[in-house]
């Protein structure tokens, strides 16, 4: 039942935008809209464990993550072990993950948006290449997820594309 809600809650937000055109090339995000991190972040509210609520698919599905002491560490959605990455802070809500070596063994994340609580957040990685939206929870926060929907839809991905977990 609560599914269905974050459906219904989903749907809706996606039936009121104006999505223009999608991305060219298959791609999940326009880049020629700017990307904008939140002024809202903060990493020792930003710290614990994160379930992936939603994501475009793709090579890089993560299940959830933990991220704490300058670390991240991740869940692999195909249910592969966790991997591990030291985090780096580039720039406010801006930080590398370096996986020492493993294929795709650095990647620039940035938190698009993080609900007051710190419960709900949209992540992306700096190249567009992935996002998600992350939550506390596995359940609940339908409001909460439709707001993240939006900071993704604002910095240019293709929202129709979104998958809920």
């Amino acid at each position: 039942m609560r599914r269905l809600a974050l459906c219904a809650a989903l749907l809706g937000v996606l039936a009121s935008c104006d999505r223009g055109a999608p991305p060219e090339g298959g791609a999940i995000r326009d880049d020629r809209v700017m990307m904008s991190a939140t002024s809202r972040y903060d990493a020792g509210r930003f710290a614990g464990d994160w379930v992936t609520r939603a994501d475009f698919g793709g090579d890089w599905r993560i299940s959830g993550f933990r991220f704490d002491a300058g670390r991240w560490i991740e869940e692999d959605a195909a249910g592969g072990g966790p991997r591990v990455a030291q985090v780096s802070a580039d720039q406010p809500a801006v930080f590398t993950l370096n996986y020492g070596g493993f294929s795709g063994s650095v990647r620039q994340m940035v938190v698009l948006w993080v609900d007051e609580g710190f419960r709900t957040a949209a992540l992306s990685t700096r190249d567009g290449s992935a996002a998600f939206i992350v939550d506390r929870k596995a359940t609940g926060g339908s409001d909460r997820i439709a707001a993240a929907v939006s900071a993704l839809e604002h910095n240019g991905f293709d929202v129709a594309r979104l998958r809920v977990e």
